[in-house]
């Protein structure tokens, strides 16, 4: 690592880098059992979209072990050091063992969890910077730039799922209204960003 790093910044650096990694961990599994579940299935834009933040999350964890390493840490040590103060704050984000029967409820999970991820890896990369670690820098900043447009399309396909989702438990309700819903609900939100900048 090119990193010239005093043992104090390392240090600090090795417990940030394994809270997320610990974190990751719990999401990937939170989401791999999500794409095993029979309701995801029959949703095609939601099992699609939970197969592509699996895959985001499992590049993230290997290029994060990786980095761990390079930065002296032992993966599996953070694990177990970082797992219980970060599972306890996945666990009310994401849970995988509590039964999610709606796959617009198993989206909002993954939308809260993937929100904790990327307020996170702001945090690691805002550190890495602070710390003169460009290599936690950019891994934090390419790892946040994964998230941040998955996080726009749970937004954009949780609108249809709710949708079907009434339809298919037999409520009188107008399936065509996903879309708008989608229309609707992003403009507030660049409403919101047009106002504040």
């Amino acid at each position: 690592m090119a990193d010239s790093l005093n043992p104090q910044q390392r240090s600090t650096l090795q417990n940030y880098v394994g809270d997320m990694l610990a974190l990751e961990k719990h999401l990937l599994e939170a989401v791999k059992h999500q794409r095993e579940d029979e309701n995801a299935n029959r949703y095609a834009e939601a099992i699609n979209l939970i197969g592509k933040i699996e895959g985001v999350l499992r590049g993230h964890v290997d290029e994060t072990e990786q980095h761990l390493g390079a930065l002296g840490g032992d993966p599996g040590s953070a694990i177990k050091a970082a797992i219980s103060t970060v599972a306890g704050i996945a666990a009310g984000v994401i849970d995988r063992v509590r039964p999610v029967n709606t796959v617009s409820k198993m989206l909002r999970d993954d939308y809260a969890g993937l929100g904790l991820d990327a307020i996170g890896y702001t945090m690691l990369h805002t550190t890495g910077l602070a710390l003169k670690s460009p290599a936690t820098a950019d891994l934090a900043l390419r790892h946040l730039t994964d998230l941040s447009p998955l996080i726009v399309e749970i937004s954009e396909v949780i609108p249809l799922v709710v949708a079907r989702e009434l339809a298919d438990d037999g409520e009188a309700v107008d399936i065509t209204v996903g879309p708008e819903a989608v229309r609707n609900t992003q403009t507030a939100w660049k409403n919101e960003v047009v106002r504040n900048h």
